[in-house]
């Protein structure tokens, strides 16, 4: 489940001897996950999960959107796209492996994130992927961000800024040429 890593990754982020940064999304704070019992439960800290596989597009998320992910992977399937939704679940360092064995695998990918478009972790895994997969590549690497406007505070044009499942399913349909 989407939400066992926070624990997970806390714990881990505790216990490393290294300085370590957890930003939490504070709109997840009041939706409710699967919590592992085990008391020793945690997740390796740079390691990336599939928590949907596929094999025909790569959606690559993290925190908050990898619900809005797997939600369009919902919809997705149902227009026949195969949609592999990875959580990246650690930023820096980031998973390279996981990301480009699913992109030599689907030749495809979006990367989908809530901040805005410049500078963002989109625009770095285009870079990796242009590095580590462009031979794979079979449509070019795709952004779906957030709005580059400064967060509005009311929750209909906080909506309107942050990506949602339908624009992550548009950008799926474009990079499969559908």
């Amino acid at each position: 489940m989407v939400g066992c890593g926070r624990q997970g990754l806390l714990k881990a982020a505790i216990r490393d001897p290294n300085p370590v940064i957890v930003l939490e999304n504070e709109i997840m704070y009041g939706q409710h996950f699967e919590v592992p019992t085990d008391p020793d439960f945690v997740l390796p800290i740079g390691r990336a999960k599939i928590e949907r596989p596929g094999k025909d597009v790569t959606i690559t998320a993290f925190s908050r959107m990898v619900g809005v992910a797997l939600e369009a992977a919902k919809a997705l399937e149902a227009e026949g796209i195969d949609a592999e939704v990875i959580n990246l679940r650690s930023l820096r360092p980031l998973d390279v492996e996981t990301i480009t064995a699913s992109v030599k695998k689907t030749n495809r990918i979006i990367s989908v994130e809530e901040g805005w478009p410049l500078a963002g972790m989109g625009s770095e895994i285009a870079a990796l992927m242009m590095e580590h997969a462009f031979d794979w590549l079979d449509a070019p690497v795709t952004r779906v961000c957030g709005a580059d406007v400064p967060m509005p505070y009311a929750a209909n044009l906080e909506k309107l800024a942050l990506p949602q499942p339908d624009a992550i399913v548009q950008a799926a349909k474009a990079v499969c040429y559908r």
